[in-house]
């Protein structure tokens, strides 16, 4: 099937962009200048522009109009199950180089908000229960916002430990905290999907709400009773990440194969 005139149009104008006509940080023509240009309607030109900031090429902004972003280089993300401690907190697998300096963008908010329908459903509560939340917007140092994290910790946890639930929390954070109420040693799981961000998490990422992002729900699981104690979910724009795994061969695949 061949490309519509918009795909044509985003086509066109992510390689100028890419040849540098439009540099990083510089705005490009109205999307009325650009109809007149492609002799398109500005339906057109608003439909290629909705790719281009999917992509992570281009962002709107309210008073400055259509601005090409500056590019953080794309992260590998490689998953493993090993989790480590540093002497000061625990360090869950990432994609920062190893002792890559990580920095927080304005201040971590520790507050009581209603819980969203994913994570209450792990925590075996009612969706919009108030629940502890401790946000985050990260990044590898000196680079644009990389992520935004909620750690949720639930009523009967918050409870056992409330200085888990407080912004400081003290040496190792609220997760010590957390085992130091009875639950340690904490084990964890992880799933990963992609879905689009919310307006509040593009606004703090600094990214079009056309660019879908990285989910990654983190449980930790206590071990006095095996249930959710608490719960970090990680939002990170998808022109950020790509996710890398070692694939290992299983007992039927083992080398040489004997075919029948």
């Amino acid at each position: 099937m061949p490309p519509t005139r918009y795909e044509e149009t985003a086509a066109h104008l992510r390689q100028r962009i890419e040849d540098g006509d439009y540099e990083p940080g510089t705005k490009i023509p109205s999307v009325r200048t650009l109809a007149a240009i492609y002799d398109v309607s500005d339906a057109t030109i608003r439909a290629a522009l909705r790719v281009l900031e999917a992509d992570g090429l281009v962002k709107t902004m309210s008073k400055s109009g259509i601005v090409v972003r500056e590019r953080s280089g794309r992260r590998r993300l490689t998953r493993s199950s090993q989790i480590s401690h540093d002497g000061r907190i625990y360090r869950f697998p990432a994609a920062a180089e190893q002792g890559e300096p990580w920095e927080s963008h304005g201040t971590p908010v520790a507050s009581i908000e209603p819980v969203p329908a994913d994570v209450a459903a792990i925590f075996g509560i009612e969706p919009g229960t108030p629940t502890a939340r401790r946000r985050r917007v990260m990044s590898p140092q000196g680079e644009e916002p990389w992520d935004v994290i909620d750690s949720w910790i639930p009523p009967r946890v918050m409870a056992q430990a409330p200085q888990a639930a407080e912004p400081v929390t003290g040496p190792g954070g609220y997760l010590a905290r957390i085992e130091e109420a009875g639950h340690g040693p904490l084990s964890w799981e992880e799933t990963a999907r992609a879905s689009m961000p919310t307006r509040e998490e593009a606004d703090l990422l600094g990214i079009s709400p056309h660019m879908p992002v990285m989910r990654i729900l983190r449980v930790g699981y206590s071990a006095l009773d095996g249930q959710a104690a608490e719960c970090s979910a990680y939002a990170i724009p998808a022109d950020r990440i790509e996710i890398h795994t070692a694939l290992t061969r299983g007992p039927s695949a083992r080398w040489p194969v004997s075919y029948s």
